[in-house]
C-alpha cells in the first residue's frame, strides 16, 4: 500500500501496530508501514507463554470486538428504519467507517493459525 492507501484505509496499519502492541513485552518486532505491503514480523522469546502468542495474533479481532460491544452499548443496535433518515453523505460516511471497522477487525489465515 501506498502512504496514501495508508491514509484512506487507516484500519490496515492500525491492525499490524495492534499486533506490535501486543506481542511488545514478548516479542522483539519489525514494523513495515511503508511501501505496497503494511506488516509486522514478530520473533518471539523462548520463553513466551502460548497465550500471549494467540492474543497478539488475535488483538486486533478482540480490540475490534470490543469497539462494536462498545458502540452497541452507547448508540443502540442500528436498525434499517434508522438508517433510512440519514442524508446520503452520512450514509457514505458510516458505509466507509464499517468497511474500515471490518479490514481491521477481521483476522487473517496466519492471524488464525499462529503455529503454522
Amino acid at each position: 500500500m501506498s502512504r496514501l492507501s495508508n491514509l484512506l484505509t487507516p484500519s490496515v496499519p492500525l491492525h499490524e501496530l495492534t499486533h506490535a502492541a501486543a506481542a511488545y513485552p514478548w516479542a522483539d518486532i519489525d514494523i513495515s508501514l511503508d511501501g505496497t505491503d503494511s506488516r509486522v514480523t514478530m520473533d518471539w522469546d523462548d520463553d513466551a507463554p502460548v497465550w500471549a502468542i494467540r492474543v497478539a495474533h488475535l488483538a486486533p479481532t478482540l480490540v475490534g470486538l470490543g469497539i462494536a460491544m462498545l458502540l452497541v452499548v452507547v448508540f443502540g443496535v442500528p436498525s434499517v428504519s434508522g438508517l433510512a433518515g440519514l442524508a446520503l453523505h452520512d450514509l457514505g460516511l458510516f458505509v466507509i467507517l464499517f468497511v474500515n471497522w471490518v479490514v481491521y477487525a477481521f483476522p487473517s489465515y496466519a492471524d488464525r493459525h499462529p503455529f503454522g
